[in-house]
């Protein structure tokens, strides 16, 4: 077993299999009006069986990796994905990442993309890693900061919010930090 991890945390990919607890945790992170809310999204309303459909379908797509989020026990804390991976010349991804409400705050969210960023920048030899997330969002921004990414610029987000826009470049990247 050699998925990315750092800290405390595991990517465990979706292409091992997910366990039938891991599953739930899944189904349930998405259907939390909370996360959902901070995700710009809503709540999940689709039934299990149809959800899980949906997800092993994209977790298909070649342009993406999708992870779950363990912690030191092996339980469930979320989801990781890298998505719009482009090989060659522009080497980038796009990172997205969905925790438990339970477990914010903890430090778990930082580790997970410490080790999400190293595999980036290893064994996907990436060359650069953005996201975005609502400037509001101030506990993300903490968290995203610390992992070694850097703010770009703040534009229109949806529902009049504002966004702010989020990078971290291979040369920029200490995984030892």
């Amino acid at each position: 077993m050699d998925w990315p991890c750092f800290g405390r945390v595991v990517l465990k990919p979706f292409s091992a299999g997910l366990s039938e607890e891991e599953w739930k945790g899944l189904y349930e992170t998405f259907r939390d009006p909370e996360v959902a809310e901070w995700n710009g999204s809503s709540p999940l309303r689709s039934p299990f069986w149809l959800f899980k459909r949906l997800v092993l379908a994209e977790a298909k797509r070649k342009d993406r990796l999708a992870f779950v989020i363990l912690d030191e026990r092996g339980e469930y804390l979320g989801t990781l994905e890298l998505y719009d991976l482009t090989a060659g010349v522009e080497g980038e991804a796009t990172l997205g990442i969905l925790l438990r409400r339970d477990r914010w705050g903890q430090g778990y969210g930082t580790e997970a993309v410490r080790a999400a960023l190293a595999y980036a920048f290893g064994p996907l030899g990436l060359k650069r890693v953005r996201l975005r997330t609502f400037a509001h969002n101030l506990r993300a921004r903490r968290a995203f900061l610390k992992a070694g990414f850097r703010e770009i610029r703040v534009g229109p987000g949806p529902k009049g919010k504002e966004d702010v826009y989020m990078e971290v470049c291979r040369e920029d990247f200490g995984p030892e930090a």
